[in-house]
Parts: C-alpha cells; structure tokens; sequence
C-alpha cells in the first residue's frame, strides 16, 4: 500500500499523506456537523512542502449578511487586493468553511479553489442564535491571520469602515 502521494501543480510539489484526504466524507449530505468538527481539528497555522504557502484558520461568532461575505470573498479570489502588513498581496489559493448567514436556519458551506467558489446550503439547521459561528480555513500566500480575521469581523457585524485599513480597489495586486 502507497501511504503518501506526490502532487505536481504548476511549479509546486505537493508531498500528501493520503491518510488525511481518502475517506473523510467530506461531501456526505453536505453535512455541516461533519464539517463543523473536522475544521475543529485544523491547526490555526500550517506550515506546507512549498514555504511560502501557509494554512490560516480561524474562528468568528455571529451572523454574515450573504451579500458582503460575498464581497469579502470576491476581494480576495478575484480582485485579490487584500494586502498583508508588508503591503504584500494575499494570495489565497484554497478557501473553506463553515459560515452563519443571517436570515438562513442552516448551516452553509463556503469552498473555493483559485477564482471559483461557492455557497452552499447544508441540510443542518443551527439549533440556536447563540450557537451560530463562522469557521474559515485558508491556504495561500502571504496570508495574515489577524488581517483575515479583522476582514471577516467587519463583513460579519456590518462595520466596512475597517475594510479600509488592508484593502483598497485601486491597488490590486499583480
């Protein structure tokens, strides 16, 4: 039996152990509970084969409205000018989470890969408003957490005041 597989993208080499991507059931039933306690066991910073690729998590309370996490999505995958406390670009690579949308009883998975994502609605209902939370994973370049966060924070309580501090429309990166 193969216990690890190398994957080529591009440039990059990717050593994978396939203990951590056979049999997850990550797409059973699009469950939410099934998600919810794997992205719990993510450490909040993963170091990758290549080093300059990083693995950010991190957790939010409360409600998103859809249409601003779209935005704070867009922003990063596609006009990719979120920048890091270096002024360097955040290059997000994979995204996926758990989010809390307002107005919506379930849990909804967010994925996405380079440019593409998407929302998806689970068949699991948050029991209660005090439970709702927002869980996102990210790989990338040039990821800052605490910038992420502060992002994420801002579309979650509405304040896009904040988003101005790392993110500005006419400077996308390259």
């Amino acid at each position: 039996y193969f216990t690890e597989f190398t994957l080529h993208v591009g440039v990059l080499t990717f050593r994978v152990d396939l203990a951590k991507v056979l049999d997850l059931h990550a797409f059973d039933s699009l469950s939410g509970i099934s998600l919810q306690k794997k992205l719990q066991h993510v450490p909040t910073t993963q170091p990758h084969l290549d080093q300059s690729i990083i693995t950010v998590t991190f957790e939010v309370p409360g409600n998103a409205e859809e249409e601003s996490l779209n935005v704070y999505i867009q922003n990063l995958l596609w006009e990719k000018n979120v920048r890091n406390r270096d002024d360097a670009c955040m290059e997000v690579i994979r995204l996926k989470g758990l989010v809390s949308i307002k107005d919506k009883p379930q849990q909804v998975i967010v994925q996405g890969v380079h440019e593409l994502y998407d929302l998806e609605e689970t068949p699991v209902n948050w029991e209660d408003d005090s439970e709702r939370t927002n869980r996102l994973v990210l790989i990338g370049r040039n990821l800052d957490k605490d910038i992420l966060k502060q992002l994420f924070i801002a579309t979650v309580t509405e304040t896009e005041k904040r988003w101005t501090t790392h993110f500005q429309e006419d400077q996308v990166c390259p």
